[in-house]
């Protein structure tokens, strides 16, 4: 009786350990920073095809200006790309987290660039923006 009492709590310990591990297989979250520039860039290759034949429509090419100035003037695009050429002149690509102090996640996913991304929702944004945020950014969204 007195092992089965030692057993059971040594049971349930191992029983919550699974059940912790499993739940850490899911889907990267928003407050993961473990994506790394490398892992982002093989994603987008697999994932997104940029040569996609949408990308010579007017609706297109006038939400990419507006993606480029939104990006160009605002401070959390401003602080995410100057983050990116730190890796880039670092050459941290293997190592450096993509939404590294959210700054990714601050302008690729706020709601303001969302909106400019879909104004061209059936391009710009579910054949480039939906699948970069969703599959390779690590953000859950």
């Amino acid at each position: 009786m007195n092992k089965l009492l030692f057993l059971i709590p040594a049971l349930l310990l191992i029983g919550a350990g699974v059940l912790l591990t499993q739940g850490n297989q899911n889907r990267l979250s928003a407050d993961n920073d473990y994506v790394t520039f490398s892992q982002y860039y093989d994603c987008m290759d697999k994932n997104v095809n940029h040569r996609d034949s949408c990308t010579a429509s007017q609706s297109f090419q006038q939400a990419k200006e507006k993606v480029y100035q939104y990006q160009n003037t605002n401070p959390a695009c401003i602080a995410y790309d100057n983050y990116v050429n730190t890796v880039f002149a670092l050459n941290e690509l293997d190592t450096a987290a993509l939404n590294q102090n959210q700054l990714y996640q601050n302008c690729r996913a706020s709601p303001e660039f969302l909106a400019i991304v879909k104004q061209d929702y059936d391009c710009l944004y579910a054949k480039f923006i939906a699948p970069e945020l969703q599959l390779c950014s690590g953000l859950n969204l």
